[in-house]
């Protein structure tokens, strides 16, 4: 079913935002999408999901320096509900942060790679923009559990990082590469994992060649507990913990000396 069409959006700027102008062009969507009585009630397919996965490395060291970031979580999760209003408020963030950050890379930041962090003046790349507009739609309201941190592989090799975000009408891709929202099928990546929506901390495989028949699945540790990283990094290594490590090396790198490829390791 071809559902590629054109939506015009009025709405008022959003406070805090106000740099960033109402797109007249919002994602490709018909209006219809929205309707609870139209005929045509589209909810894409959500994204198949299979075992944990281990959190990019420069996740984890995200994680090391903002562990409140990364802490929370739910047994209960509940996609979005998507409403006209949530679109635009989607739509803008999404284009805010496109349009603001400079995109600069690691090496170029930090003389390293894979520093996940917020960004500033100074810019991100594709992590930071993700945990940005992340950031934005939580302050707005949106819950984490359908905010996700995605990995995923460009068709050349490449590794990529985006932000999606599960609501009852569909899973949607921000993407700094493409202003346009997308659902994630209509994305031309292979998509490797995410963070879990139940725990942020946990990220799960989504890439079915590379999934494996588990004879068990792991346990989520329960509501309020550490990542577990976060745990064996402290019991083996608790200076890795301070939020500058010896040498500039995050606490991932202290566990993981191998150099990784953006995004996806």
């Amino acid at each position: 079913m071809k559902w590629v069409k054109q939506i015009s959006v009025v709405a008022g700027m959003m406070a805090g935002l106000a740099a960033c102008q109402s797109p007249d062009h919002v994602g490709s969507i018909d209006s219809s999408f929205f309707e609870s009585t139209a005929q045509v009630h589209l909810i894409a397919a959500a994204m198949p999901t299979y075992q944990q996965a281990t959190p990019p490395i420069g996740y984890i060291g995200f994680c090391v320096r903002n562990p409140d970031e990364c802490a929370g979580g739910t047994d209960t999760p509940e996609p979005a509900k998507m409403t006209p209003e949530k679109w635009v408020e989607l739509s803008q963030v999404n284009e805010y942060v496109n349009r603001t950050i400079p995109q600069v890379s690691d090496m170029a930041l930090y003389g390293r790679a894979e520093w996940w962090a917020y960004p500033d003046e100074r810019g991100g790349d594709c992590e930071d923009f993700a945990l940005e507009k992340r950031r934005l739609l939580i302050e707005r309201g949106w819950k984490a559990e359908n905010l996700l941190i995605s990995v995923v592989r460009e068709w050349n090799g490449d590794g990529h990082a985006v932000l999606l975000v599960k609501s009852d009408r569909g899973e949607f891709v921000l993407d700094n590469k493409n202003w346009e929202i997308a659902i994630w099928s209509d994305t031309p990546y292979q998509w490797i994992k995410r963070q879990s929506e139940e725990r942020p901390y946990i990220w799960v495989n989504l890439d079915a060649k590379a999934a494996r028949m588990a004879a068990k699945e792991t346990p989520l540790p329960p509501l309020g507990a550490p990542a577990p990283f976060l745990a064996a990094i402290e019991k083996t290594s608790p200076a890795a913990l301070r939020p500058g490590t010896e040498e500039g090396r995050t606490a991932a790198g202290l566990l993981n000396e191998e150099v990784p490829t953006a995004a996806i390791n």
